[in-house]
């Protein structure tokens, strides 16, 4: 019964965390999302880049050499099967999307972490705070009020 009187008498507390947590895993979901997109996108990217990069020079030839034009041409397609350098692509293409996306989530993240992180009626003011974002968020993105929508405008 102890832990129970525990939890009733300080339950605000622990839904002030729960909304710090909850913030904070939204945030983690959203910027790994992206985080994986932006992986494949820049990976992709870098690997176009490096195909052209390394079938520019099989074009041409400072003299004629047959030699040259099959060892320019065994690089060029040992270029095109390796992936060691697709493999750190997609790792700068994660940090870089999860970064952005957590920078870009800075106002929830920072409420979710002072919800997280502070005592008393800090954390109750943070709480707050988070769920007042969320509301405007919801309201504003989710509902769509507040935006001029020009699909939807009558002629």
């Amino acid at each position: 019964m102890n832990v129970l009187s525990a939890i009733k008498n300080n339950y605000g507390k622990y839904i002030a965390k729960g909304v710090g947590v909850a913030a904070l895993s939204l945030c983690a979901y959203d910027s790994h999302v992206l985080g994986k997109i932006k992986a494949d996108e820049y990976a992709q990217h870098q690997d176009s880049e490096n195909a052209y990069d390394a079938f520019s020079p099989t074009q041409y030839l400072a003299k004629p050499s047959i030699v040259v034009s099959k060892m320019k041409d065994a690089v060029y397609h040992y270029s095109l099967e390796e992936n060691v350098r697709h493999f750190f692509n997609s790792a700068i293409g994660y940090f870089e999307g999860f970064g952005s996306e957590l920078v870009s989530n800075a106002v929830p993240f920072t409420l979710g972490v002072g919800a997280l992180l502070t005592k008393g009626k800090w954390c109750k003011g943070f709480a707050w705070g988070t769920a007042a974002y969320g509301a405007f968020v919801f309201l504003k993105d989710g509902l769509g009020l507040g935006h001029a929508s020009d699909l939807s405008k009558k002629f």
